[in-house]
Order: structure tokens, then C-alpha cells, then sequence
């Protein structure tokens, strides 16, 4: 079978693996390998290329601190970089819909916005405490005018 997009890859990596799903078996395990690692690269290589404007719109931490200063009253807001990430807390209410359409993201665990750039994806799946990432990766306050 001859897939063609990352659905048709998924859809028949799903059926091979009920089929050759480990029971103890060395040889049903040897299957599940090649076809794990073919299933890899296959969606690599099926994966959508994003278009050079994309990548050139996307704004650096202080690029969008200069964004945001030019289109939100910064009384209030409490910002701060922890690592390569922007974090806005204290008073984002009154700012929420400006924030969103400046391309930030609102964490509800931790009760703030931030940003960061799509390259700098965090591959945690459970949470992690605004205080935990403040001591992992130190933070710096952002002063506004």
C-alpha cells in the first residue's frame, strides 16, 4: 500500500500494529521495530514544509515585547522572560483580547499568557508550575515604559 499523506500513514501504522502487536514473540517484536521505524520515516518525510513567511513572521521574545508596548497600556501587567519563553501576569483581563490577537496563548493551570516561538515547543505533556520553570530556567522582569 502506497500511502501518500500522514492520515493514510497513520491509519495503516495503526492496522500493522494490531497485527503484529507484541505477544513475547522476538520475531513479532523485530516487525514492530521496522515497522515503527518506517512509520518515523514516513511522516517526516510526508510532513507539511512551512512556508518561508511563516518562519519570517515570527517574532523574537523582544521583537513581541516591542509589539505588545506598541498596542497595550502596560499598567498592570507584570512580564517576565524564563528562558526563551514570555510570561505576562497580574492584570491581563482587561488586556485578554489584545494578547490573543498578538499571537499569545493563555495557560489556564498557571493563570497567565505567554509566548514563545514555534520552534521553542516545550515536549513536557503534564504541567509544569510557573514556579518550577521560574527555578529551572531563572527568570528576568521585563520593565515597561
Amino acid at each position: 500500500m502506497d500511502c501518500t499523506t500522514i492520515d493514510e500513514v497513520e491509519r495503516r501504522y495503526q492496522e500493522l500494529s494490531g497485527i503484529f502487536s507484541p505477544l513475547g514473540n522476538s520475531e513479532t517484536n523485530l516487525m514492530m521495530v521496522t515497522i515503527r521505524d518506517e512509520y518515523s520515516r514516513l511522516k517526516e518525510e510526508l510532513k507539511p514544509i512551512v512556508p518561508v513567511e511563516a518562519v519570517k513572521n515570527e517574532l523574537t521574545v523582544s521583537e513581541k515585547i516591542k509589539e505588545l508596548q506598541e498596542k497595550v497600556d502596560p499598567a498592570g501587567l507584570h512580564l517576565e522572560i524564563c528562558g526563551t519563553w514570555l510570561w505576562i501576569t497580574v492584570k491581563t483581563y482587561q488586556v485578554k483580547y489584545a494578547l490573543k490577537s498578538l499571537g499569545f496563548r493563555y495557560s489556564s493551570n498557571k493563570l497567565s499568557w505567554y509566548y514563545r516561538q514555534e520552534d521553542h515547543r516545550s515536549p513536557n505533556q503534564e504541567p509544569i508550575p510557573l514556579e518550577m520553570i521560574r527555578e529551572k530556567y531563572g527568570t528576568s522582569e521585563v520593565e515597561l515604559r
